[in-house]
């Protein structure tokens, strides 16, 4: 005992040290300003604009600020944007930063039902968007609203320098915001010009005044406002003009050059030449600009012509367009002209929740669970004790077997590291934190804790006694933050969850989404085309209009009186339908599905023609992939058939889930003990998961979990049948041992009765 606890304190003194070092070194390596102390220190701030020069808020031409420049000539703005939620459209990221696939950005498009998961790490089951021809402008613009910002979110800058540091520091790899060769350069159709750069706001996450508006920062992306987003969602500036509406020929400096200059112009001019050398906000020394202050000069090209000429976004003609004008709050003001920012350093929980919340879309999901939330969160626990990032900000993703990018021990941060003995010898010496119950799982065979994650037990809700899975919607590819009246039940894309799958040997629940695209197959290869391409090319073929959907117009039938009459019969088919039964309202349910799926087919046919032209690839042929299914023209290139086998192309995305951690009474097995899994038609292995796509389909494909999982249904059922009479066999077994006991405790007492006798002979 003594020499384990020598070996906590010396583990300790060692951890402390290392990071003392680290800290100690850091400090006195940086040119970025520290405060050493544990307070909030207080925002009152200088504004810069994207060319590094100081804004007068006072100005009513002044430009909108910069987070690069402004936030950046204090702290490590470079370091901060090759960050894990800013690196989102860089390809070729560092391993660690990839070793578990997450939630794809997901394209939709109602119009010509595709739902495309798209990611930029490469994650299997995902394509690059550059293959389908999507450029950042198309990127920004569609996703924007769930976008924090970033280095490509703009127009394409040298990121080549800044890299090859990084891939000299010993076990680094370059980051790269250029394509690798096996995908193709995607022309930029963009109008960065105008838009400027959509950089990193740091106030989406470090903004401590609820005013703080994710719909406002949506608002000016989807306006391609870009460089005032920043501005407009933090409430200090008011916002007046729409690029969207410029034309592409618009010309800043040509409009700047046209308005005489201000009196607040000649004075920001003069400001930022006394720039160099000046006190920074904590009394520390800053760097110009000019003397290679990070981020300034390349936020400078990012931001375009636009804030080039004469230091002001409010450029204008006489009587022409003009780009969008900043009015700053004077609330917000000082009287030397800083301005307010009510800055936080951890992220609290409701910024995390716009872009990570998910809900249970189905009428009939189990909702006994979800009002308590999470146990974490209800214990006081927050998302950055364990999500937790330094100045890199690369954010811990807390699965297990983790290597951050800082080479730090994160294993105390996931299930394992915090409630079990981990193999980690940092954990084994820091041990579970906030002080995490170790749980006993008392008669649970150890075998279980290897083959089943923490989360296959603990998260999300309860698989259904109906053996059904549950239709998701999720922020980032629902929109759920914002105020809609569009979203329902069946809103695209169609996500289920949860789905229990085996990754690495291991059960984890999943969330699911299976791809829809129109594409061209060369034998069992299948390629999605570019969906602006095919809207295009189908615009007029497919002919949706307005709000109606794809699936509206292809399968839109309506039921004729002999249709009704066939099924269920001349007089009831006379009716109204709302005094019809029912059985029978189900039964022309069923019977429009079937219509639709039958029209769906049918009209199909003049899309996949048409879309020939779009084809290249010789001996390739055009097809539609939806619910699992591949839709291609059949050998008389007039019907559409349906594949029957598998298709890669069409299986299923996945992604882990890990949040929504049920109280330990409502784990599974933890009321229903072995028999909840183990038993005949469990919902653990026998839940049935069903394809879900924008084609109507009378019987979709659906499989059982365990078959989905990859498990062996005839071992899974004997195993399972087995335990219909293990408890028989318990008893059976101990009634046996007793017997057995018994009869050698009676051998036991003759041969002592025996020795007795021999003794009193003696």
């Amino acid at each position: 005992m003594a020499w384990r606890g020598t070996r906590a304190v010396l583990g300790m003194a060692l951890i402390l040290g290392l990071c003392w070092h680290s800290v100690a070194a850091g400090d006195e390596d940086s040119r970025f300003a520290a405060t050493h102390s544990r307070s909030q220190y207080v925002h009152w701030i200088d504004l810069y604009d994207a060319t590094d020069t100081k804004i007068d808020p006072s100005d009513p031409n002044a430009p909108p600020y910069s987070p690069v420049s402004t936030c950046g000539r204090c702290h490590d703005y470079e370091a901060i944007a090759h960050g894990y939620h800013f690196n989102a459209m860089q390809a070729m990221q560092k391993p660690d930063s990839t070793s578990r696939t997450g939630e794809a950005w997901i394209w939709t498009d109602a119009r010509t039902g595709t739902q495309i998961p798209l990611s930029y790490r490469g994650w299997p089951g995902t394509y690059d968007p550059r293959s389908l021809g999507i450029s950042a402008w198309d990127f920004v613009l569609k996703f924007g609203r769930h976008l924090p910002g970033g280095p490509v979110a703009g127009p394409a800058r040298d990121v080549s320098a800044r890299d090859a540091e990084d891939a000299e520091e010993p076990g680094a790899e370059a980051a790269t915001a250029s394509p690798p060769p096996s995908v193709p350069d995607v022309p930029d159709n963009g109008r960065w010009k105008l838009s400027g750069e959509l950089a990193v706001d740091c106030m989406i996450c470090h903004s401590n005044d609820a005013a703080y508006s994710p719909e406002v920062w949506w608002d000016q992306i989807s306006k391609q406002n870009f460089a005032w987003a920043p501005a407009a969602a933090l409430g200090i500036a008011d916002i007046e003009g729409d690029v969207s509406k410029l034309p592409d020929d618009f010309d800043p400096a040509a409009a700047k050059q046209a308005e005489p200059a201000s009196e607040s112009d000649t004075q920001s001019d003069t400001q930022s030449d006394t720039q160099d050398g000046s006190q920074d906000s904590v009394g520390e020394q800053t760097p110009a600009a000019s003397e290679g202050q990070d981020g300034a000069p390349a936020e400078a090209d990012a931001a375009g012509d636009a804030q080039e000429a004469g230091n002001s976004a409010g450029a204008r003609a006489a009587d022409g367009p003009t780009l969008p004008k900043t009015r700053y709050r004077t609330l917000r003001m000082s009287a030397d002209k800083k301005v307010f920012f009510d800055v936080v350093k951890t992220p609290a929980d409701n910024t995390c929740y716009y872009c990570h919340t998910a809900r249970f879309a189905s009428t009939d999901a189990a909702g006994d669970w979800t009002h308590d939330e999470d146990v974490h969160l209800r214990a006081g626990m927050t998302c950055s004790d364990c999500h937790r990032n330094g100045i890199e900000h690369d954010t811990v993703r807390g699965f297990e077997g983790e290597q951050h990018s800082t080479s730090a021990s994160v294993a105390t941060l996931s299930c394992r590291g915090c409630h079990l003995d981990d193999k980690d010898e940092v954990a084994r010496v820091v041990g579970g934190r906030l002080g995490a119950p170790k749980p006993l799982h008392r008669g649970l065979p150890t075998i279980h804790l290897e083959l089943l994650s923490c989360t296959a037990c603990h998260s999300g809700p309860q698989l259904d006694r109906d053996k059904q899975v549950f239709r998701v919607q999720t922020a980032m590819a629902h929109g759920l933050g914002l105020p809609t009246h569009s979203l329902n039940a069946d809103s695209e894309p169609g996500i289920v969850a949860p789905v229990i799958l085996k990754s690495d040997g291991v059960l984890y629940p999943h969330r699911t989404v299976w791809p829809a695209f129109w594409g061209e197959m060369q034998g069992t290869d299948v390629k999605p085309l570019s969906p602006q391409a095919v809207y295009d090319t189908l615009r007029t073929t497919l002919r949706v209009r307005g709000n109606s959907t794809f699936t509206e117009t292809l399968g839109k039938v309506t039921l004729k009186a002999e249709d009704k009459a066939a099924v269920l019969g001349e007089e009831r088919a006379k009716v109204a339908p709302a005094e019809l039964t029912a059985d029978e309202r189900d039964k022309l349910a069923q019977l429009e599905k079937t219509k639709s799926a039958e029209t769906f087919r049918e009209k199909l046919s003049a899309p996949l023609k048409k879309l020939k032209t779009l084809i290249q690839t010789p001996d390739a042929q055009p097809v539609y992939v939806s619910g699992g299914r591949v839709y291609r023209l059949g050998q008389d290139g007039e019907t559409v058939e349906v594949l029957a086998e598998q298709v890669a192309a069409a299986q299923p995305y996945s992604w882990k889930l890990a949040h929504d951690v049920r109280p330990a009474r409502w784990s599974t097995g933890a009321s229903g003990g072995c028999y909840e899994c183990h038993s005949l038609g469990s919902p653990f292995f026998d839940s049935q998961v069903t394809a879900v796509g924008p084609a109507p389909d009378v019987e979709p494909p659906s499989e059982r979990m365990a078959e989905l999982a990859g498990l062996d249904r005839l071992r899974i059922d004997t195993w399972n049948l087995s335990f219909q009479g293990r408890a028989a066999f318990k008893w059976f077994g101990f009634a046996s041992a007793g017997i057995v006991g018994l009869v050698l405790l009676s051998f036991v007492f003759l041969g002592i009765n025996g020795l007795g006798g021999f003794a009193r002979r003696s």
